[in-house]
């Protein structure tokens, strides 16, 4: 992957107190790694903590808030997992108008663990069968679900080559010059 076509990703992740730790910073360090950014988005204004409770563990300061994000300004969405995490996003209407935004448009969606529940709340049924899944990963079409959170260094590198290749499938069909 060359640096002129991962620097140009942008990457949504939809954050909520209670995120999984260890799955942010699995993804961080994956993104990173391909030179590509993510902006974090929030329902929050300010910071989102990995443990609301206490306060400890890691927090990030939230780059936008779900109210005012589109999809269209994202290349991809991805969602870690976290309990707490997932049941405020199922509970926020603006998750779920984002996550079906990318959904309609055909857009990457990396989704964690718990994440898939977001799929559930909007009735979209792709993964109810692959709960027993002895595959630590299951893709339909543009959606991603890492069942267990492992493995994400190379589930991610998968995860944005369908993002790189999507975009130059973009270009293609608009006439710009890869």
């Amino acid at each position: 992957m060359n640096n002129i076509a991962s620097t140009g990703k942008r990457i949504a992740m939809i954050t909520a107190n209670g995120f999984n730790e260890a799955e942010f910073i699995a993804l961080q360090k994956a993104i990173m790694a391909q030179q590509a950014q993510a902006r974090i988005i929030s329902s929050h204004n300010g910071l989102v903590y990995s443990d609301p409770k206490t306060g400890n563990g890691i927090n990030y300061a939230a780059d936008s808030q779900l109210s005012e994000t589109l999809a269209i300004d994202y290349d991809c969405l991805i969602v870690v997992g976290g309990s707490e995490h997932i049941d405020t996003l199922t509970e926020e209407p603006h998750a779920i108008r984002l996550m079906r935004a990318f959904l309609r448009e055909s857009m990457p969606i990396l989704l964690v663990s718990e994440a898939s529940k977001l799929l559930d709340v909007i009735g979209d049924t792709r993964f109810a069968s692959d709960t027993s899944s002895d595959k630590n990963f299951v893709q339909s079409d543009c959606v991603l679900w890492s069942i267990d959170g492992s493995g994400l260094s190379s589930v991610f590198k998968g995860f944005f080559e369908i993002v790189s290749a999507r975009q130059l499938k973009q270009d293609a069909d608009n006439g710009v010059a890869a």
